[in-house]
């Protein structure tokens, strides 16, 4: 049975949210559309890498670092009072979803 890592659940938890706005469903999907450039480019078991090892080492540990800030905004909202999510909390996930679809963007363009 596929039991989906956490960014994916934590994009899916936003997706479903009532607390996010449209612009938050659409970075969601700029993420996933994003990353899933990136596995096609790059990640795909299937495929040869031209970006060499030790670089892709170093790009994967970015690829959880913005995952992670992503999962650590949304928690942040979730747990959140409504006004703190309305004031500080949305704007936060926003920056952090748009980060991690550039910085997925990115290391697929590098293919």
């Amino acid at each position: 049975m596929y039991t989906p890592d956490l960014a994916l659940r934590t994009l899916a938890d936003i997706m479903v949210s009532a607390n996010v706005g449209a612009i938050h469903l659409r970075r969601v999907g700029e993420v996933l559309v994003a990353r899933a450039d990136l596995d096609d480019r790059i990640l795909n078991a299937g495929a040869k890498s031209r970006v060499p090892d030790e670089i892709l080492d170093e790009l994967m540990f970015g690829v959880t670092d913005v995952e992670d800030a992503y999962i650590r905004a949304w928690q942040a909202c979730e747990a959140g009072s409504p006004e703190w999510r309305k004031s500080e909390g949305l704007s936060v996930l926003d920056f952090a979803l748009r980060r991690a679809a550039d910085y997925f963007l990115e290391i697929a363009d590098r293919e």
